[in-house]
């Protein structure tokens, strides 16, 4: 199996910042392998020890972080590992890998960058607390009143101000998700299949939220 790490490391560009190193080796210097100078990757890509992991409540919002975390519990995902750090909001440059929880382990079978011209920089209004379709009927109790207002009426913009957090993270759940489980919205560029003993995998996860 391979060995996974997160390090605080001085990085090419000279900051010291968190690197994922697999096999004592940092993440970034696989990219400089994996993508081949002059292509459209490279050029999105040609300091990939610049971008920041995603991991660890560093997104710009809550709604975000709680949205990560979400992902990170998920057995079979396209997890964002990497961000570049100009918008950690999933807006920007973003990577991620094809993950596997199976049978004690954890596999990282390919990488990939996400395609965000595909999608607007936040998600239509429609799939955040307006999107009712899967409401349960605590939802339906605490919300019910909100999702029918206008939006443009000062009730629902009052309640949006009061609950970004909540409506960003449905926005993130009801849009985001399935955009990113949609293969079609990534451009993989490497088969990886890196092979982590899960136990070691979590113990890498969970000190990113001590």
């Amino acid at each position: 199996m391979n060995h996974i790490e997160i390090r605080k490391h001085i990085i090419p560009s000279g900051y010291k910042t968190r690197v994922f190193f697999i096999d004592d080796k940092p993440l970034y210097e696989y990219f400089n392998v994996w993508v081949s100078k002059g292509d459209e990757l490279w050029e999105r890509l040609r300091k990939p020890d610049m971008l920041e992991i995603t991991w660890g409540d560093v997104m710009d919002f809550e709604g975000d972080n709680r949205f990560m975390r979400f992902l990170l519990q998920q057995d079979k995902a396209c997890l964002p590992i990497l961000s570049c750090p100009d918008d950690m909001d999933f807006s920007c440059v973003l990577i991620v890998a094809d993950v596997m929880k199976e049978n004690g382990k954890v596999s990282w079978k390919r990488m990939g960058i996400v395609n965000n011209t595909r999608e607007s920089a936040f998600p239509p209004d429609k799939y955040g607390i307006l999107f009712y379709d899967n409401f349960t009927d605590e939802e339906w109790d605490k919300y019910g009143d909100i999702v029918f207002e206008p939006e443009d009426s000062p009730k629902y913009k009052k309640w949006i101000s009061k609950n970004w957090s909540e409506e960003l993270y449905r926005r993130r759940i009801n849009y985001t998700y399935p955009f990113l489980m949609n293969e079609d919205n990534i451009t993989w560029f490497e088969d990886c299949s890196f092979e982590f003993d899960s136990e070691e995998y979590e113990t890498v996860v969970g000190k990113c939220y001590q």
